[in-house]
């Protein structure tokens, strides 16, 4: 519980088209689609610690790296830019969860390949069969929050996270037209 200042809300309603959206990485799942999880690698004390080569890690440790806290991030950016809208990509994913910061006449247009999908993501969708669209509508895909703000703020955004040790990338931009999202092929 808490209280905040009516101006300082942030909740998508000055989101304009042309504001570029940053991803900041997860840490690997979170705590999202861990009963898809559990049916995609059937785990096994053996399985749990077979060391992977692709995820430079044991199954097990890679499923339970802890999620990752974005307070920091999100105090670093709030001091540094106008953050307009924010969306935290849990159960559901990018489908289901950045519509939700959108508001009416506003179209988040996310490009894929502009930044690294963990190899976690990679491993289950070749074990599932699953398609990018489904992946896409359950994990996080190595962005745990997106975070929307003024075009002309994109440099400084990156560079206040890297001074405080963080990674985050343009992953895509706000237009006008029907409340949704567009997963775009860079």
């Amino acid at each position: 519980m808490g209280i905040v200042d009516k101006k300082k809300i942030i909740d998508g309603s000055r989101l304009t088209a042309g504001d570029v959206l940053v991803g900041l990485p997860s840490s690997g799942i979170h705590s999202n689609g861990y009963s898809l999880v559990r049916k995609l690698f059937k785990p096994t004390p053996e399985k749990l610690g077979v060391e992977i080569d692709a995820l430079g890690m044991t199954l097990g440790d890679a499923l339970i790296e802890p999620t990752k806290i974005y307070v920091k991030a999100i105090d670093a950016l709030i001091s540094a830019c106008d953050v307009k809208a924010i969306s935290h990509i849990t159960g559901g994913g990018f489908i289901e969860n950045i519509p939700r910061m959108l508001k009416d006449g506003t179209v988040a247009n996310i490009d894929l390949g502009t930044w690294p999908v963990l190899p976690i993501f990679n491993l289950m969708q070749e074990l599932g069969g699953m398609s990018h669209e489904e992946m896409y509508n359950t994990f996080n895909m190595g962005i745990g929050m997106i975070v929307a703000i003024n075009k002309d703020d994109g440099d400084k955004a990156l560079e206040a996270l890297e001074a405080i040790g963080e990674k985050a990338y343009i992953i895509g931009s706000i237009t006008k037209g029907e409340k949704g999202l567009n997963l775009c092929q860079k």
